[in-house]
């Protein structure tokens, strides 16, 4: 499934003029085939019932299991969560499927983000990552310091055009205020 999914690039200082900024958050990848949550090594995710009823039948969608600064718990709530034990519901409360693409769907990213946003109805545990236009450098800057300050992981830059590839490519780069190699 790995393999399936976009990856992005870490950004390196090129004009993010026109590109789309969206935040990035700190969960875990999680890829919705029309029917079954994956990871993204392709491991089936076990999620609550009335979880999965809100996501729509037959449409593919990108995202992130997310719980704002809670990774740890959202960990500890996959691993509770086991197909013998899906009505475990109330752990699900504060779980979010963040969705940021639609990767089945011909279209271009803008494209692909509209009928993504069209084929459920936002609530408590699944919504729509929003994304704003990025006016150039400085406005990238604040974007990414305004997030920072509000102890987020970081940005993603999408290129608007860019179709879906699989694997790594440069049409999606992330934007962190420290390297990732500042943390190894």
């Amino acid at each position: 499934m790995g393999g399936m999914l976009m990856h992005g690039e870490q950004w390196r200082g090129e004009d993010p003029t026109g590109w789309l900024i969206s935040e990035k958050l700190n969960g875990v990848r999680a890829f919705w085939d029309g029917y079954i949550l994956h990871s993204r090594n392709g491991d089936v995710i076990s999620i609550a019932q009335e979880v999965s009823q809100l996501f729509p039948q037959g449409v593919c969608l990108d995202g992130e299991l997310w719980i704002g600064d809670g990774f740890g718990q959202l960990c500890s709530i996959l691993r509770q969560t086991t197909p013998q034990i899906m009505e475990r519901s109330e752990l699900w409360k504060k779980v979010r499927y963040c969705v940021f693409d639609a990767p089945m769907h011909p279209g271009n990213y803008v494209e692909r983000h509209a009928f993504a946003s069209n084929s459920f109805i936002p609530g408590n545990n699944i919504c729509m990552i929003p994304f704003v236009q990025c006016l150039g450098h400085s406005h990238l800057q604040a974007s990414l310091k305004d997030i920072s300050h509000k102890k987020g992981e970081g940005l993603m830059l999408y290129h608007p055009t860019a179709k879906y590839t699989h694997g790594r490519t440069n049409h999606l780069l992330k934007v962190k205020a420290y390297s990732e190699e500042d943390v190894k």
